[in-house]
C-alpha cells in the first residue's frame, strides 16, 4: 500500500484522482493540498500549502493537477522530501520547463499534458502519418474544452503539434488566424482553439491533401480517464530512478 498526496484537490481533477485512488485500493492514506480548502468539505485531510504539512509525513507520490504558479510551491517539497511526483498541470513556460527538467536529476518525475493512453496513442499515429504524408499535406489542430478553462492552446494540442513538427519540416505554427493573411504558407501548422460549455477535452488533428482529408480525433467522455491514467504514473512512477518519464514509458 502507498501514501499518496494530491495537488490541486479542490480542483475537478483533483476530486476525480482522489475518487480514483480511493478506488484502486493501491493506497492506505492519501492527503490533499488547495489554497482553497478552507472554503470546501473533503473526506481526506486537505491542507493549504506544503508549509501546513507536518514534516514528519512522508509520501510515496506526489500528483499535481494545479497550476503552472502552484510549480513553485509543489516542486521545492518533492525535491526536499525526494518525493517522486507526477505533473499533470499545463501551461508552463521555458523557464518551468527548464526547472521541471533540472528537478528530474535528483527525483522521480513523470510529466505529460495529457494523461489519456487514448490521446497518447493518437500522438503516436500522428506522427507516423506526418512521416508519411506530412510534406504534401496541409495540417491543422483544433482543439475544444470547456468555458473554465484558463491555457491556450491546450497542452495536448502543443503535444499533437510537436508530434508533427518533429516528423515535418513546418517552421511555423500559428495559434488561429485573423484578417487578410494572405495565402496559406506551406510549411504552416495552424492551432485552433474552442471555449465553450462543460466540454471535457476534443482534439482533431486534419492532414488535408487535394480533394481529400485524413481526420484523426479523440474525445475524452470522462475526467476520470486523466484521473486514472495519473494514478498509472504514480504506480510507475514509485519503482523508478530519478529522470523525466511520460505516458510513452508506460504504454510501450
Amino acid at each position: 500500500m502507498m501514501r499518496l498526496l494530491i495537488n490541486g484537490a479542490a480542483g475537478r481533477m483533483g476530486i476525480n484522482v482522489i475518487n480514483s485512488a480511493k478506488k484502486s485500493g493501491y493506497f492506505d492514506y492519501i492527503v490533499g493540498i488547495d489554497k482553497y480548502a478552507k472554503n470546501k468539505k473533503f473526506e481526506i485531510p486537505v491542507y493549504c500549502s506544503t508549509s501546513d504539512i507536518d514534516t514528519k509525513e512522508k509520501f510515496d507520490c506526489i500528483i499535481d493537477f494545479s497550476t503552472k504558479e502552484a510549480l513553485y510551491d509543489i516542486l521545492p517539497y518533492a525535491l526536499k522530501t525526494k518525493t517522486p511526483i507526477v505533473i499533470a498541470t499545463t501551461g508552463f513556460d521555458e523557464k518551468d520547463e527548464k526547472y521541471i527538467k533540472e528537478a528530474s536529476k535528483s527525483i522521480p518525475i513523470f510529466k505529460s499534458g495529457n494523461m489519456s493512453i487514448g490521446v497518447n496513442t493518437l500522438i503516436s499515429v500522428v506522427e507516423q502519418v506526418s512521416k508519411a504524408i506530412g510534406s504534401i499535406s496541409d495540417i491543422e489542430i483544433i482543439e475544444q474544452h470547456h468555458n473554465q478553462k484558463i491555457d491556450s492552446p491546450s497542452g495536448t494540442a502543443l503535444m499533437l503539434a510537436k508530434a508533427v513538427e518533429d516528423n515535418t519540416e513546418i517552421s511555423n505554427v500559428t495559434n488561429g488566424r485573423e484578417g487578410i493573411v494572405g495565402k496559406r504558407p506551406q510549411k504552416e501548422l495552424g492551432i485552433h482553439s474552442v471555449r465553450g460549455g462543460s466540454i471535457i477535452g476534443k482534439h482533431e488533428v486534419l492532414f488535408i491533401l487535394d480533394k481529400e482529408v485524413l481526420t484523426f480525433k479523440h474525445e475524452a467522455e470522462d475526467r476520470a480517464i486523466f484521473a486514472n491514467g495519473s494514478i498509472e504514473a504514480a504506480l510507475f512512477l514509485s519503482k523508478e530512478k530519478p529522470g523525466l518519464y511520460n505516458m510513452r514509458d508506460i504504454i510501450k
